[in-house]
């Protein structure tokens, strides 16, 4: 897999790394604190291996790591990276339950286009696509800052439920690191094509064109200026 980072095309302050594969290319970043940096998601089978090497080779010291939602393909190194780096896992008290259980948290087409491809997902995340069992160290309850500057870090916790019903973003400076409340496609900011609940999706929608960052940095897709 051919991966790209800041470093190839500095967006903003953005530390990222995106491998570029799929209609749905997978994305991490780094947010650095005064006591030690923070992973955003930790990227799905065939990652852990890249994203390893691409810390070490930028001297990140990883002790915290955050979990915009608990779906396995933004959880499931999680478990592995918590055990080689010693860091603390953050997850929001929602999607605690949906850790190893996909279909507790029941998914959505956003419309009929998807209907097929959603029931795909379902099934082998539902069944045999399980990341391994961890513990969150830290639990979030809703929009918090006091949390992350407890910890070292300069930033707002916003909750963005919709996809999923713990899902929530981390908002610093003028970029907007929210999972997948939206994702890039065709480099473009666009709704995903499910969630727990669309409702939620579309109100978490209007949320971020409200905050209105400079730029978006979704799970899926290479970081990008936002529109509203």
């Amino acid at each position: 897999m051919k991966y790209q980072d800041y470093k190839d095309k500095p967006i903003g302050d953005i530390i990222y790394l995106t491998g570029l594969a799929g209609d749905a290319p997978v994305s991490n970043y780094i947010i650095r604190g005064t006591e030690g940096d923070m992973l955003v998601d930790t990227g799905f089978t065939g990652t852990y291996k890249p994203l390893l090497r691409w810390i070490r080779e930028n001297g990140f010291n990883i002790t915290d790591i955050f979990l915009t939602h608990a779906h396995p393909d933004h959880d499931w190194n999680a478990a592995r990276l918590k055990k080689q780096f010693g860091a603390r896992i953050w997850l929001n008290r929602k999607d605690v339950s949906l850790i190893r259980n996909f279909s507790s948290q029941p998914q959505h087409p956003l419309d009929e286009r998807f209907i097929k491809r959603v029931k795909k997902i379902t099934f082998w995340a539902g069944t045999i696509v399980k990341s391994k069992g961890y513990q969150p160290d830290v639990i979030i309850n809703g929009d918090d800052s006091e949390t992350p500057r407890k910890y070292g870090y300069d930033f707002d916790i916003v909750e963005l439920p919709g996809h999923t019903l713990g899902s929530m973003g981390i908002l610093k400076g003028d970029a907007l690191y929210c999972g997948d409340a939206y994702v890039i496609f065709n480099g473009e900011p666009t709704l995903p094509m499910h969630a727990t609940s669309l409702e939620l999706m579309r109100a978490s929608e209007e949320r971020i064109r409200t905050i209105a960052p400079r730029y978006i940095a979704c799970g899926h897709g290479i970081p990008t200026e936002f529109s509203a």
